[in-house]
């Protein structure tokens, strides 16, 4: 059992609907190096060196009195001259750090306005039109190599329908009133994945972007082996850069707008064509539907 609609997309699409042009760079922000307030003397280290020192000279006394004596007064002499050197450079090392600190906030204001100008720039070029223009130039690359279709009859020069199509038909006129590609019958491809033609109930080509959509038609009587062999050429189209959108054949007796819904979704979803859903908002979305 299988649910409708079904849409198979190609990845490399996937990709590009999603994408955005490069955004523009914006530098690391500055670093405060330091950010405590230089002291006269540093106390706890003081007193920390003190505590050290007597524990040693402790530890040396139990062995050699006379060693422990010397290494006190040469411990005391150093712990003094170090915290005479830092009183006698604590001007210098405060005027230092404060010229840091003014450097940092500079460099903190120009980082700002660098943002500023980073979000202005980031809005500009992922602006909605900025980047449907982006995908617009992908999508053009990309469907470029889908070779044209000929001997395809455009929908709107068919005059009577047979019965079994008429409901098809109806659908495929109703769609095209709001494309601005064309909807075709009668496109006829050699699939070499399954050794056999293909021909797609409904073919939407976009004549500028190249873009190809087989619209297909499942009836409910249809076989699994009938299903496994649609899946094979499935594969092989979607590789060769179609887009593949299955209705049930209910859906398209009984839903028919709902179905031009559908498919206004995803060309907009894909941002193939953003003009064309607007025209379905009072229809309702369309109910899966499975067989």
């Amino acid at each position: 059992m299988r649910q409708f609609p079904v849409i198979l997309i190609p990845p490399e699409v996937q990709r590009i609907a999603q994408s955005k042009p490069v955004a523009p760079k914006l530098s690391s922000p500055p670093r405060l190096t330091t950010s405590e307030q230089p002291q006269p003397i540093d106390i706890q280290q003081a007193i920390a060196l003190s505590f050290g020192l007597i524990l040693v000279v402790a530890l040396v006394t139990t062995f050699t009195k006379e060693l422990g004596i010397l290494l006190l007064l040469v411990g005391t002499v150093a712990i003094v001259l170090r915290i005479r050197y830092q009183f006698l450079t604590y001007k210098k090392r405060d005027q230092s750090h404060q010229n840091s600190l003014q450097s940092y906030f500079k460099q903190l204001e120009a980082y700002s306005r660098q943002e500023v100008e980073y979000e202005q720039k980031l809005a500009i070029a992922h602006s909605p039109d900025r980047i449907l223009a982006f995908r617009y130039q992908q999508f053009q690359k990309f469907f470029a190599k889908i070779p044209p279709i000929e001997n395809a009859i455009s929908l709107a020069k068919i005059q009577s329908p047979d019965r079994e199509q008429s409901a098809i038909y109806g659908f495929g006129i109703t769609l095209q009133q709001h494309l601005l590609g064309t909807i075709y019958q009668g496109v006829k491809l050699y699939l070499p994945s399954v050794n056999q033609d293909w021909q797609p109930k409904l073919t939407y080509i976009d004549p500028v972007l190249n873009v190809h959509i087989a619209i297909e038609v499942i009836a409910d009587s249809e076989s699994a082996a009938n299903l496994m062999q649609k899946d094979l050429a499935d594969r092989f189209l979607v590789d060769s850069g179609w887009i593949i959108i299955k209705f049930s054949q209910k859906q398209i007796l009984q839903s028919k707008s709902a179905c031009c819904k559908e498919f206004a979704m995803l060309l907009d979803r894909l941002s193939l064509d953003k003009s064309v859903l607007s025209n379905f908002e009072s229809i309702p979305d369309l109910i899966p539907v499975k067989i």
